[in-house]
């Protein structure tokens, strides 16, 4: 009997090759039926508006063969033995043949033998790549156009919006975004607040302990020590002066410098004068007073149960919130406090589009939650911090003062250490450093300009004598052809027409050049507080005429 194992061989791999071609066949089908129905999704979705323009994007084409390689699995049915024979006897015309092969385990008969010789001597000659041949060109050709066609569609197909649910699902998608955004921010803000609140209290407490510093020192200081007294002085002012430096802003000293003693225009305007006093002087009470009413309001609204009351306390919170706003720009400089009105304002806005009812509609009511209750959280937290910024603005107010005055008082000791006058006795009684810059202030007072009497109350009387036997003299200058550069007039004053007009116009130029510039001259080159009146007052006396 002959071996049959070349005739078993071939059919076992004439069924591998049918079974790995159905595969293939239905991956193919399959993955046209996926392209098919994608491109049937795309055209419903973009024609019909479904979905707003960000979410139509290709990122969801990369699950298109999750559901393809499903169906083929869920399709692939095994391929027996005698269905790889019928392809062999159909192949090789061996009118079943191999099928009675395949078969005749199950059969009995002395004919057994005999199929066995002749499906052998048939397998010689048979290849089972000619009977099951692969030639995948033309499927994967016919796929590759498919999905090319699918992302042209997808990339190339405009959306339309007949039913306005694109424009509806695109605002809410913003407005999410806006207030997460918005929320994001104000914790952000909130953090770098904290940080500066306690920098502040930092800095309070070191400007404290160095003007309790500087008052001991001034207690101990006697006229006859000068050398020491000048360097204890020297090294305070340097001191103070960079801590002065260090706070000074050019924000800062444009409220300290803005007048506030304006009585006449709107209420507005006489409320914001107030404020911007208060300030000046190292307070916030009314400003506060002013936003908790604005937080009353907040809460009024939050917990309002109509619509009509819930929209007049929303109007009544934002008129508050620009008020103050409008404040900050213009008066107080402060652009912290500015930015945390400005997100109050845009929370607030957030927050009326979220309760008036704008995008129920379009959102679910775990979103339309969601959303209602960040725009609340960002609307107090704003609220809160611009409440923390205003005290940190009146503290920062204040301290600059405190340092203004302590350069002024040192400022005021060299010059009476320089005249030998500087004893700390004469103020044991100072309490603060105000005591002491008044003390010195009325030392300084009177001790200079006064002139040498005879007796109090009394002045000397003028001696018009001439003891050294002064001459009057004249230089004998050459006199030359030319213009009269300056004439003198005696007993009389001056007036314009004595002068060249271009040249005193150029003049009264320069002199209005000089004032001008003298502002921007001492913020340049941050001259210390207890020099700068001195410098203001010496160019405002320049005359504007010769």
């Amino acid at each position: 009997m002959a071996d049959p194992h070349n005739a078993s061989t071939l059919l076992e791999r004439v069924r591998a090759r049918m079974s790995a071609a159905g595969v293939a066949r239905r991956l193919h089908l399959a993955t046209l039926a996926g392209t098919a129905f994608a491109a049937v999704a795309v055209l419903a979705v973009r024609l019909g508006g479904l979905l707003p323009p960000d979410q139509q994007s290709l990122q969801w084409l990369l699950l298109l063969p999750v559901p393809v390689v499903l169906i083929t699995v869920l399709l692939h049915r095994n391929v027996g033995q005698d269905s790889a024979a019928r392809v062999v006897d159909g192949f090789a015309g061996t009118h079943d043949l191999f099928l009675t092969l395949a078969t005749i385990g199950n059969s009995a008969g002395e004919y057994q033998p005999l199929v066995l010789q002749a499906a052998e001597q048939k397998s010689q000659g048979i290849n089972a790549a000619e009977v099951v041949p692969y030639r995948p060109q033309k499927p994967l050709a016919l796929q590759l156009v498919s999905l090319t066609l699918l992302a042209l569609l997808v990339l190339l197909l405009p959306t339309l919006d007949p039913f306005g649910k694109v424009e509806a699902a695109t605002r809410v998608s913003r407005e999410k975004k806006e207030v997460e955004q918005l929320l994001q921010t104000v914790r952000t803000r909130r953090e770098e607040v904290a940080r500066k609140v306690q920098s502040a209290e930092e800095r309070e407490e070191q400007i404290r302990k160095r003007s309790q510093e500087l008052m001991q020192q001034l207690r101990t200081m006697k006229p006859a020590e000068q050398q020491s007294n000048s360097e204890a002085l020297t090294g305070q002012k340097n001191e103070f002066n960079q801590m002065w430096k260090k706070l000074s802003s050019d924000e800062l000293q444009k409220m300290l410098s803005e007048n506030a003693s304006q009585l006449f225009g709107s209420e507005q305007n006489r409320r914001m004068n107030e404020w911007l006093k208060e300030l000046q002087e190292g307070k916030s009470d009314s400003l506060q007073q002013q936003l908790e009413r604005a937080q009353e309001t907040m809460q009024s609204m939050l917990n309002a149960e109509t619509a009509e009351e819930r929209q007049q306390l929303a109007s009544q919170l934002r008129k508050d919130l620009e008020e103050l706003r409008k404040f900050s720009s213009r008066k107080a400089g402060s652009k912290d406090l500015e930015n945390s009105l400005d997100q109050a304002l845009k929370a607030l806005e957030a927050l009326n589009k979220q309760q008036s009812g704008n995008s129920e509609s379009e959102n679910s009511d775990s979103e339309q939650a969601q959303m209602d209750r960040q725009a609340r959280e960002a609307l107090k937290e704003s609220l809160q911090m611009t409440k923390s910024e205003l005290q940190e603005l009146a503290r920062s107010a204040k301290d600059l003062q405190k340092l203004e005055e302590a350069l002024k008082t040192l400022q005021q000791a060299q010059k009476l250490n320089q005249q030998g006058q500087l004893s700390g006795e004469e103020c044991e009684d100072c309490q603060s450093m105000e005591d002491y810059a008044r003390r010195f202030a009325q030392q300084m007072s009177g001790r200079s300009g006064s002139a040498e009497r005879t007796e109090p109350g009394s002045m000397m009387d003028e001696d018009d004598s001439d003891p050294e036997g002064y001459r009057d003299e004249k230089s004998r200058s050459q006199i030359q052809a030319g213009k009269v550069l300056l004439s003198i007039r005696t007993r009389e004053d001056a007036t314009e027409k004595d002068f060249d007009p271009e040249e005193l116009r150029q003049y009264q130029n320069s002199v209005q050049a000089v004032k001008s510039g003298v502002q921007a001259a001492i913020e340049s080159e941050q001259i210390p507080p207890g020099y700068v009146e001195g410098i203001r007052g010496y160019f405002d006396k320049l005359p504007d005429t010769p």
